[in-house]
């Protein structure tokens, strides 16, 4: 009886899951402009905050479903000039993170601001809630080693 209660279960969120859309938030546009706009500005601020400096950044992949969002990005000073790496084991200039919407309000589940690529390493199983859709393949192929 157990088992089939978790069955059940699992074909529900599937089933939910694959019912929503996913959005490709790469290109700002009015039907997007305001989510994405507090996805960036909280990764801008933890920029801001560890570094101490201001940036803009050139998106590469930005993919949202449900209440999740996966971004991949390539940060720029805002002022144009170029990037300063005071902090040891930073790796400019690559920029990351999951989102996650709680009550209505975007917030980093997992960011990885000039990091290496190791910071997304099992993030797909990490956070199995999330659609598979919305990673990048490098995302997906850092969570291969995971299974």
């Amino acid at each position: 009886m157990q088992n089939i209660f978790c069955c059940l279960v699992s074909l529900f969120m599937c089933s939910m899951m694959s019912a929503q859309p996913v959005l490709d938030f790469k290109t700002k546009n009015e039907n997007n402009v305001q989510e994405r706009t507090q996805m960036l500005d909280l990764l801008r601020n933890e920029v801001r905050l560890a570094f101490k400096q201001e940036v803009v950044f050139v998106v590469e992949h930005f993919k949202v479903c449900g209440n999740y969002a996966y971004l991949e990005a390539v940060a720029q000073r805002k002022d144009g000039k170029k990037l300063v790496m005071d902090t040891p084991g930073a790796d400019c200039c690559r920029a990351g993170a999951l989102f996650v919407k709680n009550s209505g309000i975007w917030q980093i589940a997992r960011d990885g601001v000039f990091r290496s690529d190791a910071w997304n390493w099992c993030i797909v199983y990490d956070f199995p809630m999330a659609n598979r859709a919305i990673f990048s393949e490098m995302a997906l192929n850092a969570s291969a080693q995971c299974e």
